[in-house]
Order: structure tokens, then C-alpha cells, then sequence
């Protein structure tokens, strides 16, 4: 089926018709693709701050939610695998049972705004039984508990990032500020020696590739016209969940478009049968996200399903690098670059999400005193 036809049929903007600089111009009213060609630096930038070294916790808790949220997964991945302590990823407005007591692990805040207010009332609790947190946000809320402490010796301390842009571009400065001081408590040993191997140029000459304004070869826009009118599967190697649950929603909240993702091996065990069947060959589109250090069964597995799934729509997105974190880094640049060519070719603005602030301000009628409630013996 020619690609082009298909999606003009679905009222997608040809390329050829509407050039993607005019797009661009009209729609990007934030800025949004000048900070996806900042990220290497937003990375540098965290990473080149001096902390001192301190003591090596037993268990991590990254609070978190959304864009915020992902750097503590793209932690817990690199803790599985080359990590000295274990790091979940806890959202809500609460702590885990098990982290509630005092001294029942590290805990890392992270919050753009500083406002978010499900991170704050799980703060306040982690802080309230007694445990130490520490904060990174671009100002709000965290930033003003600074130095704060409970009655049972839970303390706050906060790191500020830069602020003033769309929380989830800022994945820069929130994953490097907190990888940058997971690496103090020698969470992440190897982390340094990967940072300084050249690792900041390498994802340069990722972003170069992928910039669909500069570079007319970028494959962003050719994946993003075949994304448009189809449910994205996005199927990672289990090292890359977090990448796939951060393409899934940068497509949703840059793009606008419906994504789900799903990890190998666990999804050959279960939603292989969906893409089987023949339903899924016009209404899905399969993206797989893969990389060097898979293991040789999911690499099989990979091969199989690119043979037997039978969908219009399959893209094989191998992420590059010497290092998982690198892989990561680079599935970062691509599907960042990705979903704002599915919001341009929309005709939708990759900053615009009306539906949040819209819930925000229902929400602000009957917010809650946080403040209020801290520390309330």
C-alpha cells in the first residue's frame, strides 16, 4: 500500500504538500524542537557539578509522575543491571508500605514544577516517618522545603534544576541531576567512566540525525507518517521498559496519539496472540525498540516476531551505544524527535495539553493544604 495515499486518507499533512519547516513555525509556539537539541548539553550540564561522595544507601524510592517519574525508571534500568542498591519507581500520592518506616531506604523527589501535588504529599510522608529526601525540582513547593525536617528527623534537601519549558522536555536536567547524584551514594558506579568516553558528542551526532529541520535524512518524519491513524504497540527488550514507557508517552503527549507499551520476553507470552491475529495488520503499528546488549533469545524472539507478525506498519528502532545508558540516551533523542514530527503532521502543537491544565484547574477548586499537613504529629 503506498504510504502516502494511506495517510492522506486519514487527513495526515503530506510533507511534499506543506513543507515541515512552515509546520514548524506555525505550530511550534514553545520552542519545543530547541530544546530536544539541547538535551546532550542538559545532560553535560548536570553531570559536570561536583557532589560529594556519601554513603551507599540498601534501597532507593524515586517519587515521581509523568515526565518526572521517568528518570527514576531510567534509573531502576540501570540499577538492574550495573547498580549496587535496588531503585523503584513509586507514583501516587503515598509511599510503599515497606518504605514507610524510618530509614527504610533513599528516597529521590522529583518534580519540574515543584508543584506537582501528588510528589508533595509523598514527600511530606517519606519525610514524616522519619527518611531523607532528596528534591530536584526548577523551583515550587520542594524547593521552599528545603532543609525542612520532621519531628522523627526526616530532612529534605533540594538541587535546582533550569526552569521555564514543557516539563517533559526537561528529562535532560532531571535524569542528569538525579543519575549525577544517584552516582554520589555510588548507586551507579560505572556512571562517570561512561559519561567521559565520549558520550556527550555521541548523542550531538544522534540529535544532528534525527533534527528533521536540518537534516532532510532524518527518519523522524518517515516513522511518524506511518504512526498517524494506527494504536502504536511499542515492544522493548526489558533493560529498555523504561524507553518504552517514555515513547509511549511522549506519543500521547507531544503527539496525541493512542501508544501502549509492552517488554520482550513477557509479551510472547500473552499480547503475541493480538498481533496475530487479522485485525491488527490495517489498526497497529509495531515498534520495536532493541539494542546490543540484549540477550541472544530476545534478539531471536525479535527476529521472529518481524517474520510472523503480519502488520503493515513494523519498525526495528535499534538504539545505539556502548553502554545501556547510552541506548537509553539515544532511544531518548529519537522518540523525542518522533512524536513532534506526529504532532506537526497533525497539525498540533507538541506543547499544547489542554486536557492537563484543564484537570489541573478542576483539581485547584478544592486543592490540598499540603503545607498544612506537613509533619501534622
Amino acid at each position: 500500500m503506498n504510504g502516502s495515499l494511506y495517510l492522506e486518507r486519514r487527513g495526515v499533512m503530506s510533507v511534499s504538500k506543506l513543507d515541515i519547516a512552515t509546520l514548524v513555525s506555525e505550530l511550534d509556539t514553545e520552542d519545543m524542537l530547541g530544546y530536544l537539541r539541547n538535551f546532550p548539553d542538559d545532560l553535560a550540564n548536570q553531570w559536570s557539578i561536583e557532589e560529594p561522595q556519601r554513603d551507599m544507601p540498601e534501597r532507593v524510592i524515586c517519587l515521581g509522575m509523568g515526565g518526572s517519574a521517568a528518570a527514576g525508571d531510567f534509573l531502576a534500568s540501570l540499577a538492574c543491571m550495573h547498580g549496587t542498591a535496588a531503585v523503584t519507581t513509586h507514583r501516587g500520592y503515598d509511599v510503599p508500605s515497606w518504605g514507610g518506616a524510618a530509614g527504610a531506604g533513599l528516597y529521590f523527589s522529583t518534580s519540574y514544577s515543584g508543584n506537582t501535588e501528588e510528589t508533595l504529599s509523598a514527600t511530606i510522608l517519606a519525610m514524616e516517618h522519619g527518611n531523607f529526601v532528596n528534591m530536584i525540582s526548577s523551583g515550587g513547593t520542594l524547593a521552599e522545603m528545603d532543609g525542612q525536617e520532621s519531628p522523627l528527623g526526616g530532612k529534605g534537601q533540594h538541587v535546582s534544576v533550569p526552569g521555564g519549558q514543557p516539563p517533559r522536555s526537561a528529562f535532560g536536567h532531571l535524569f542528569g541531576a538525579l543519575s549525577r547524584i544517584a552516582y554520589s551514594y555510588q548507586i551507579i558506579p560505572a556512571l562517570m567512566n561512561w559519561v567521559e568516553n565520549g558520550l556527550v558528542e555521541r548523542l550531538r551526532q544522534v540529535v544532528s540525525e534525527y533534527d528533521f529541520i536540518n537534516n532532510p535524512d532524518s527518519p523522524a518524519i518517515s516513522i511518524a507518517r506511518t504512526l498517524i491513524g494506527r494504536e502504536v504497540g511499542i515492544v522493548s527488550d526489558h533493560n529498555l521498559a523504561c524507553a518504552g514507557t517514555r515513547f509511549t508517552n511522549q506519543l500521547n503527549e507531544n503527539g496525541g496519539i493512542f501508544a501502549r507499551p509492552t517488554t520482550l520476553p513477557e509479551m510472547n507470552h500473552n499480547e503475541i496472540i493480538a498481533w496475530t491475529q487479522p485485525e491488527a495488520k490495517e489498526k497497529q503499528a509495531l515498534l520495536l525498540l532493541t539494542w546490543d546488549g540484549m540477550h541472544e533469545r530476545v534478539a531471536e524472539r525479535v527476529n521472529w516476531m518481524t517474520e510472523a507478525v503480519d502488520v503493515d506498519v513494523v519498525w526495528n528502532l535499534h538504539c545505539e551505544g556502548e553502554s545501556l545508558l547510552e541506548a537509553m540516551l539515544y532511544s531518548c533523542i529519537a522518540m523525542d524527535w518522533i512524536s513532534c514530527a506526529v504532532a506537526f503532521l497533525r497539525g498540533k502543537d507538541p506543547s499544547s495539553i489542554g486536557a492537563i491544565r484543564e484537570l489541573k484547574e478542576h483539581l485547584n477548586k478544592s486543592p490540598i493544604d499540603l503545607i498544612e499537613l506537613m509533619f501534622d504529629d
